[in-house]
């Protein structure tokens, strides 16, 4: 899945570039899409994210429109991999890409839970 990323001025630095912290923001828009355009999900996703991690290729300039990629990797009993790529959009040049580990998670028994079916199935669309 592919969305297009409306930058903020808020999310560049003083050098005119996409402040690093934000990129996890991002990945959490496209998290949001994936999980309710493709997945379905109801806006208060039952899971929690295990681990999130990014790696920066090249600076993202102020202008500059981005495009972010998410995808499926891995499906686990209990969990489940996204991979995000920031593009720019002009020429698909990677900017930074990561991925985020997401965990069914049961908010009253307070523990992870098996993947429901449908959820898994919507999983292969992203």
């Amino acid at each position: 899945m592919r969305f297009r990323l409306e930058t903020r001025y808020a999310d560049y630095d003083t050098k005119g570039h996409v402040n690093n912290a934000v990129y996890l923001t991002y990945f959490e828009i496209a998290r949001a899409e994936a999980w309710l355009g493709a997945v379905g999900g109801s806006p208060d996703a039952p899971f929690i994210i295990a681990e999130a991690t990014v790696r920066f290729v090249r600076p993202a300039m102020i202008g500059v429109p981005l495009d972010i990629e998410v995808a499926t990797t891995e499906v686990r009993p209990k969990a489940w991999v996204w991979h995000y790529r920031v593009v720019d959009a002009r020429d698909d040049t990677l900017v930074a890409e990561g991925q985020t580990v997401q965990v069914m998670y049961d908010y009253t028994a307070g523990r992870s839970v098996e993947i429901p079916a449908d959820v898994r199935a919507g999983l292969s669309n992203v």
